[in-house]
């Protein structure tokens, strides 16, 4: 179901997806609501909120099997399966093998024109192959990683699976055709993040 402003607010409070590493990161002071000395970051909200829009938009130019996701983190198992199986993209999960995009003979050569990483440091192999290919990148980034290999950046808690579900819930809204949305809307966040569904 779509989210209400003050619905959305609470999810990324209650989902984590606000809070930033402690780094210092100048790419992304512009994203940095508020900085607890030498504990983590606090993301704006309302920033996270327009790059998920915009990386909706980006993302729907774009024929579905020609996006890539590329997740390693086991707990958002979830997120990512549902994401994938609801807009009907590739994905990887898991180890990503170098040369996944460059070489035809590998098992699983996937030929995306977009990819979508859920954490730039632990996805720096696909981000390697992507910039070989010289195909944009949109990445969910914290506060402590390299980002300057990605084309758009959505700020976020990239090392929770319940946050990455969550932006990916939200994404799959902005990029959604009428009937994808449809589906969404019978759909809970909660049980997005916690089981596999049956779209």
């Amino acid at each position: 179901m779509v989210l209400k402003k003050i619905e959305k607010l609470e999810a990324y409070k209650t989902y984590g997806t606000r809070i930033g590493a402690n780094a210092n990161n100048k790419a992304f002071e512009k994203f940095i609501f508020r900085k607890i000395p030498n504990k983590f970051t606090i993301l704006n909200v309302k920033m996270i909120d327009e790059r998920i829009r915009l990386a909706g938009k980006m993302l729907s130019n774009y024929k579905r099997k020609e996006i890539l996701l590329v997740c390693t983190l086991d707990s958002a198992y979830y997120g990512v399966y549902n994401f994938a199986k609801l807009m009907n993209i590739s994905v990887n999960f898991g180890r990503y093998l170098a040369g996944s995009l460059t070489n035809i003979e590998y098992r699983n050569f996937f030929e995306p024109k977009v990819l979508l990483v859920t954490n730039p440091r632990a996805d720096r192999r696909a981000i390697n192959d992507a910039k070989r290919m010289d195909i944009p990148i949109v990445g969910i980034a914290n506060t402590d990683n390299k980002v300057s290999f990605i084309d758009l950046i959505i700020p976020g808690n990239n090392k929770s699976g319940n946050s990455i579900g969550l932006i990916l819930y939200l994404l799959a809204f902005a990029m959604g055709t009428k009937e994808e949305k449809e589906k969404l809307e019978a759909v809970k966040l909660e049980d997005f993040v916690s089981k596999e569904l049956d779209f």
